[in-house]
């Protein structure tokens, strides 16, 4: 889940209720991004795959946790929680409006991340398509990341 609301901390009892297994809150929408983490890797949970109009719970584990970054912000901002996260989404557009234009100049972005934390999951999120995907596999997100 790729959680673009205010107050991400309310949200992650009833998402974990309803069987996500992925927690994304934006960084700039908390005031403890560490107490948040927390909270999200102790709701554990299961989630639901679906195979022939059979429904099979099970359980995953701990939720993991992404943390996303707006155009605004500095990707240094993330970095003191980079190795407790599963994943750190860079926006390539401005939340909240769709079909905007793709945002190459958060690629460096990108790039710091994939140079500072090699293992970790990074995904972007708006406006990649034909013209835009290769810039960013060649940066460093992964094919099953983009967005």
């Amino acid at each position: 889940m790729h959680m673009m609301v205010s107050k991400p901390e309310q949200w992650v009892k009833p998402m974990a209720v309803a069987g996500a297994n992925q927690y994304t809150f934006h960084l700039e929408a908390t005031e403890n991004p560490g107490a948040l983490i927390k909270d999200i890797r102790e709701n554990g949970m299961k989630s639901c795959s679906v195979t022939q109009a059979e429904v099979q719970w099970h359980s995953q584990g701990p939720l993991q946790v992404g943390l996303a970054i707006k155009p605004g912000t500095s990707v240094e901002y993330l970095a003191p929680w980079a190795n407790q996260i599963d994943m750190a989404l860079v926006m390539t557009v401005e939340p909240g409006f769709g079909g905007q234009k793709f945002m190459e100049d958060m690629m460096p972005k990108v790039h710091w991340l994939r140079t500072q934390f090699p293992s970790l999951d990074i995904e972007v999120d708006g406006g990649v398509g034909p013209d835009t995907v290769h810039k960013c596999a060649e940066i460093g997100v992964q094919w099953r990341d983009l967005c």
